[in-house]
């Protein structure tokens, strides 16, 4: 299976914020002539006058289509993950009974699931294949359901401290996208603070308006992805949770020790 790279996701982001950022240039530049104030402001709100801090607004596009890349990118892999709750290694039958023979036979059908996905470069964590194996190894070292059973919770506990680990970087990125607006408004008050002693009243205002600008479209945009981030904390921490139900409800709870 093929995946992107982050350097691959930052540079698709890059070409993705050009992009727009042109798009909202050629706009601003036709609005000129035309003396339409208010779309001539929301231009300037978005970035179109790349010359007095519309830069700021270029880099808070590039920062949100990355991160939201990257919430797509984990995204994907949950969705990858969940679908091995569908495979046949476990019975479904609920009064199934497991004894050792089939216990081992199941540890050595997971191994193998794994190894095959490997050997065709299949990439994944293959969480629930690689709880199964090792619960089973677990049952069969002392022969007991009992460290079976912690041995799923405490790798299920890992596996969610992995996953969260993981996603640092759209952590950062959230964080990211409002000091990029915040430092842009600070550039704009110090260039309006530069020019306040010679420069009409007029010019310094629609000079802090432009600067407030940066701070006010990082806000939006970080609530956006926060959203989206909320949305995929959520996928993540449910996947964590059926995957331990899975193996509890279908192995665990199955096994015969007598």
């Amino acid at each position: 299976m093929k995946h992107t790279t982050q350097l691959t996701r930052f540079f698709i982001a890059f070409v993705v914020a050009i992009v727009f950022q042109a798009i909202i240039i050629l706009a601003y530049n036709s609005l000129q002539p035309a003396g339409n104030e208010s779309l001539l402001r929301i231009s300037i709100l978005l970035g179109g006058d790349i010359a007095n801090g519309g830069y700021i607004q270029f880099l808070t596009y590039l920062t949100f289509v990355w991160g939201v890349l990257e919430v797509g990118h984990f995204s994907f892999w949950a969705n990858f993950e969940r679908k091995y709750l569908n495979i046949d290694l476990l019975p479904g039958e609920e009064h199934a009974v497991l004894g050792p023979t089939e216990i081992n036979s199941i540890r050595i059908n997971s191994a193998n699931y794994i190894k095959n996905k490997e050997d065709a470069r299949e990439e994944g964590n293959y969480y629930l294949l690689q709880l199964i194996k090792k619960a089973c190894t677990k049952f069969r070292s002392d022969h007991s359901s009992q460290s079976a059973f912690l041995i799923v919770e405490s790798q299920s506990r890992i596996n969610r401290e992995k996953a969260e680990s993981s996603q640092s970087g759209i952590r950062y990125i959230l964080w990211a996208i409002p000091s990029i607006g915040f430092i842009g408004t600070i550039l704009g008050i110090s260039q309006s603070l530069s020019i306040a002693a010679t420069a009409p009243i007029e010019e310094i205002t629609a000079a802090l308006g432009i600067a407030f600008d940066t701070t006010l479209l990082a806000l939006v945009l970080s609530v956006i992805l926060m959203f989206v981030y909320h949305g995929l904390q959520e996928k993540t921490e449910v996947l964590h949770h059926d995957i331990e139900e899975f193996v509890i409800e279908n192995l665990i709870n199955k096994i015969d020790v007598s």
